[in-house]
């Protein structure tokens, strides 16, 4: 168990979190009523989440394409066929 203000400090913490995430995904072109859901939680222990819960298919989307991924690197394929 933490204390009260660790706890307060804790959840503050995760809620400005949740509010830039949730501001970085309307900016990518999610809706706010699919956001809206994505809040901070604090365990009894005083561990921080955020809880992001279910997307609908068009925001995952967008969140994927606002994220900067790589290609993965896949081994080359020898250039004769297998068997």
């Amino acid at each position: 168990m933490i204390s009260v203000a660790a706890h307060k400090s804790t959840r503050a913490e995760a809620e400005h979190v949740a509010a830039l995430l949730r501001a970085a995904l309307v900016s990518a072109g999610v809706a706010e009523k699919d956001v809206q859901h994505i809040h901070a939680q604090v365990t009894a222990s005083g561990r921080a989440y955020v809880e992001l819960g279910s997307l609908r298919l068009s925001a995952a989307e967008k969140l994927l394409r606002a994220l900067p991924l790589t290609p993965p690197s896949y081994p080359a394929l020898p250039a004769e066929p297998f068997g």
